[in-house]
């Protein structure tokens, strides 16, 4: 089963990414299996602070993709985005144009790519791309003939 977590900021900007969210969520719908999100898995959670970390990590971490909005600052995204290196997990990193987006988060050893947009539907077209080329890319890889 392949599945994509796609996450951004919660607390401080996360009213304003709440439609970007819902959007990816239906657009990586139409390429994986299972969806884990930002909106609605960790939205307006009353669980503990404990149990929400050991949430997040056990959710995520099984994860074939990470798709992370990077163009606000925020504790929580760095520390997921540490968890896909630690985990192997490829990541795509998405900023809104005129962002200056973290050296730490550009570094990544496992970024695949970082998707500039103005808006949310020109972020929307740019993600489908990137999957369908992710996609087409891993649909052709020949196994090794034993």
């Amino acid at each position: 089963m392949k599945s994509v977590y796609v996450f951004g900021p919660i607390h401080l900007f996360g009213e304003d990414y709440l439609p970007v969210y819902k959007k990816l969520n239906r657009v990586c719908e139409s390429f994986f299996d299972k969806v884990i999100g930002t909106y609605p898995d960790f939205w307006d959670s009353k669980e503990k602070p404990t149990e929400f970390y050991a949430r997040t990590v056990q959710m995520t971490t099984q994860c074939d993709l990470f798709i992370a909005e990077v163009s606000s600052p925020s504790h929580g995204v760095g520390m997921e985005l540490q968890m896909a290196i630690k985990h192997k997990i490829p990541i795509i990193a998405l900023a809104k144009e005129g962002t200056e987006v973290s050296k730490m988060v550009l570094g990544l050893p496992n970024l695949q790519k970082v998707i500039r947009y103005k808006d949310t539907e020109e972020l929307v077209k740019k993600v489908e791309e990137a999957l369908n080329q992710r996609e087409k890319a891993n649909s052709t890889i020949v196994p090794e003939k034993k």
